[in-house]
């Protein structure tokens, strides 16, 4: 099992004003795709059978996330440009070495919220661009050798 593990620091989180030219978001430590969440609303009525709850799907959440980030002025910079803006996520995975010419893709939108966390003396200064996804998050099989 541990040769199918990928590890995060060989993934590509990029963003993207656009969604077409895509830029790697330098000094990321995170690889951040969007938890789903479905609601299950209660359909509970006073005929329910045997007087046991039941349930229907709702809408789904994406919840919020963050990519914890190596402080540089340049992305700090581009983020605080991006605020309050919807923008387009990508998080490449690398290639299943035997399975695999190009690893699978994740894509999603999200609104982002720069913030430098606090940091102990001994620590790096971080910049953690915190996220709220918007919409569907994609997922993209990469291509399998042939």
């Amino acid at each position: 099992m541990a040769e199918n593990v990928i590890p995060g620091d060989l993934c590509d989180v990029q963003w993207s004003e656009d969604g077409v030219a895509w830029e790697v978001i330098k000094g990321c430590k995170t690889v951040g795709i969007p938890e789903e969440s479905p609601e299950y609303r209660d359909r509970t009525s006073l005929d329910s059978p045997g007087r046991n709850k039941e349930y229907g799907v709702g809408l789904t959440d994406t919840g919020e996330l963050t990519l914890s980030c190596f402080y540089s002025a340049d992305l700090y910079e581009k983020a605080l440009a991006r605020k309050g803006k919807v923008i387009f996520f990508k998080v490449d995975l690398p290639a299943v070495d035997g399975e695999q010419l190009t690893g699978d893709a994740f894509d999603y939108k999200a609104f982002v919220n720069p913030s430098i966390p606090s940091v102990d003396v001994d620590g790096d200064l971080m910049t953690d661009l915190k996220l709220r996804p918007t919409g569907v998050v994609g997922w993209t099989k990469g291509n399998p050798v042939v």
